[in-house]
Order: structure tokens, then C-alpha cells, then sequence
């Protein structure tokens, strides 16, 4: 298979292990996410295909070459791989066009030359080929280590938080720019970010990584976000409304609603998360009654923080957090009742004493998507 392929990884530092039998496979034209929080291993596996780390367990191959295991350690610099950091780490004191073909030394001036002109106009920085790295912008930075990067024509690209040092709005713009170059190379490609806005912008797979240093699940975008396995995965996506029931005769019953649970055992105490899209909010229709208290504007979406007031409800009253079009915006103590659309819906088991125990399932009992 042409592209990465990862085989079992596990690694230390000290007695703290940050990566438990990893595995993946990442096929050349495919950009896989390695996402997850700060300590969960994701810089680490990706410097250890880099090789810019030792192996101690597990296999790793570019282009189905062994490139890495126990006994083998193949250099940085003979992995055909190219590499993109946060920092971008251009040479200030070379041109654009030689920082771009610094890579190109083993062929022909002319040659280099040329190469890197092709990249530059991949990128639209043909006319900053003779500026110094200091005279452009964070954005045209990132666009130079990109073409620097693909210019050898790697066998993998390797992405550590590429956009964290640009701002809100250039970021989507470099993040399409970068997209469609990568997708012209055809070139193999890992990313390691820890936001999930970004992952399912990028990404054609993503991998979440827990704070065990395992992986907790795999999947497209798509699949990741609407049928997470793990409560951990479900949270990683933003703010969640929680709550606590037990599985009776298929189901569950949370103030907002009756949400299928056929795949849980009759009686199991279950968690059962509900994205604030899921939360439908009517005027004067059957449901839970739900009391305004603030609303807060986030660009396109409104999120409206209510307060929950039901028989069903333990303690009398509870925050629930509803997402809306910004075209609607509720007044404070406005009266709503309250449904649940079970597609944002995620049941988890609970054991004996309340702790989660891990696997969970949507509220549809949907398959897992295959990788």
C-alpha cells in the first residue's frame, strides 16, 4: 500500500505511557486527523513516523517499506517524508524561492529552480519568490512551508497544528487553500490538531486519540460526529446536555423526551448525552416546559441556555443548552416546550456505582461505520 502504515505503536516516557498498540493505515490521496487533547500521544506517533523518535514497539512503513520497528531506524532524512510545524521554520536569511527548493539540493540547479516555481504557483507566491520570510504575512508563511514541504514530492506529508498561529479568519481561507493542493499532490497525509472544527474541516478520516494513548475510535467525519462509541468522543465535539436513566422495556426516559435504547440491557443505568441541536424548541406544543435565561449569539447560531422544570426532573430544575438560527432570538423567561430529535441523542452504560464503563451507541442503535 502506497502511504502510512502504523502497526501496533506503543511507547513511554518514564513510566507515563503515551501511545498503548496504536494502529493505522493512511492510503496516499487520504488525509487522516489525529485529533485528540494535549498528553493523548498524537505529537508523539507523528514524530515517531517522522523519525525524528526511536521505536520501542510496534512496526511502521512508508510505502510498504519497514522504516521502523524495535531493531530498525530508518532516518529522518531517508523516509521520503516532508514535514510541517507550527512554527513553519523558514530560514530567514534565504529567499522564498530558496527556502522552497532547500530541499531540492541533490538535483540541478535549473532543475530545483524550476520545481520550486511550481510549487510557489501552486500556492499563488510566484511574486514573492525573491522576498525574505520576514516580509510576508502569517498566512503567506504557511502557504511557503506547505510548497517547501511538498516540493520533493514526499511519499507523506506530516502536519503537526498547522493553522494554531493564524487567526480566525485566514485560517479557513489557508485551511480550502491547503486542501485543494493536497488533494492535487495525491501525497499521503497526517495531521495532528486538537480542534474538532478543524478535523472534520480536513479530514477524510479522523482518529481520536484518548488521554490513555489509544485510540477510542476511527471513522469519516460524518460517522464521528453522529455515532460516537465512547462518551469521550461524544464530548470532544463541544457542549453536551446530561443526563442519568435506566433502560425500561427498549427505552429511556429523559425529561425531554423517549429516546429508543433496544441495544441496552433491561435495566441498565445508562448517560445519555444530547447535543443542544437536538433540543426543538416549540411554542404552546406538548412537551418539557423550558424558561429563557439567556442567549448568547456565536455568529451563525444562537445558543440559549433554559432552565428545565418537569416532575421527571431530580432535583425540580436544570440548565439545558439549546442551539437556534441567529434569525431567532427568544426573549429572557419566554416560554418554550421541549422535544428531543434523537439523531443528537447518545446513550452510554453506566456500572453499579455510576461510573461510565466506555462503549456506548446512538440513540437509533445505528452500525459502526467502517473505516
Amino acid at each position: 500500500m502506497k502511504g502510512l502504515h502504523v502497526i501496533g505503536v506503543s511507547h513511554t516516557f518514564g513510566d507515563n505511557k503515551v501511545l498503548d498498540n496504536v494502529s493505522l493505515m493512511n492510503p496516499a490521496g487520504e488525509l487522516v486527523c489525529l485529533l485528540g487533547p494535549s498528553g493523548s500521544g498524537k505529537t508523539t506517533l507523528l514524530r515517531l513516523a517522522a523519525g525524528l523518535e526511536r521505536l520501542q514497539e510496534g512496526e511502521i512503513l512508508i510505502n510498504d517499506e519497514v522504516v521502523a520497528d524495535p531493531k530498525l531506524h530508518v532516518p529522518p532524512e531517508h523516509r521520503g517524508i516532508g514535514l510541517m510545524f507550527q512554527e513553519y521554520a523558514l530560514f530567514p536569511h534565504l529567499s522564498i524561492i530558496e527556502n522552497v527548493s532547500f530541499g531540492l539540493d541533490g538535483q540541478p540547479k535549473n532543475k530545483a529552480r524550476r520545481r520550486a516555481l511550481e510549487m510557489l504557483d501552486q500556492v499563488g507566491m510566484v511574486p514573492y519568490a525573491e522576498n525574505h520570510p520576514h516580509m510576508l504575512s502569517g498566512g503567506q508563511q504557511q502557504r511557503i512551508a506547505l510548497a517547501r514541504a511538498l516540493a520533493p514530492e514526499p511519499k507523506l506529508l506530516l502536519l503537526d497544528e498547522p493553522y494554531s498561529g493564524l487567526d480566525t479568519n485566514l485560517r479557513g481561507q489557508i485551511r480550502e487553500e491547503t486542501l485543494n493542493v493536497l488533494k492535487a499532490s495525491g501525497v499521503a497525509t497526517v495531521m495532528v490538531t486538537h480542534d474538532p472544527e478543524e478535523a472534520m474541516f480536513m479530514a477524510d478520516r479522523i482518529k481520536i486519540l484518548g488521554d490513555n494513548g489509544r485510540i477510542l475510535q476511527s471513522g469519516r467525519p460524518h460517522d464521528i460526529y453522529y455515532h460516537p462509541r465512547h462518551e469521550f468522543v461524544a464530548k470532544l465535539f463541544g457542549l453536551m446536555n446530561r443526563f442519568e436513566s435506566v433502560v425500561k422495556d427498549g427505552h429511556v426516559e429523559i425529561p425531554l423526551g423517549r429516546i429508543h435504547a433496544e441495544s441496552h440491557d433491561e435495566g441498565r443505568k445508562v448517560e445519555v448525552l444530547v447535543r443542544p441541536e437536538g433540543v426543538l424548541l416549540e411554542i404552546g406544543g406538548e412537551g418539557a416546559p423550558l424558561d429563557v435565561m439567556s442567549t448568547h449569539l456565536l455568529g451563525h447560531d444562537n445558543i440559549v441556555r433554559v432552565v428545565l422544570t418537569a416532575d421527571n426532573v431530580a432535583t425540580g430544575e436544570r440548565d439545558v443548552y439549546v442551539r437556534i438560527h441567529h434569525t431567532f432570538e427568544p426573549e429572557l423567561s419566554q416560554r418554550f416546550t421541549g422535544n428531543i430529535d434523537p439523531e443528537y441523542a447518545f446513550i452510554f452504560p453506566m456500572g453499579e456505582a455510576g461510573e461510565l464503563t466506555g462503549n456506548g451507541t446512538v440513540s437509533a442503535s445505528q452500525p459502526e461505520a467502517a473505516e
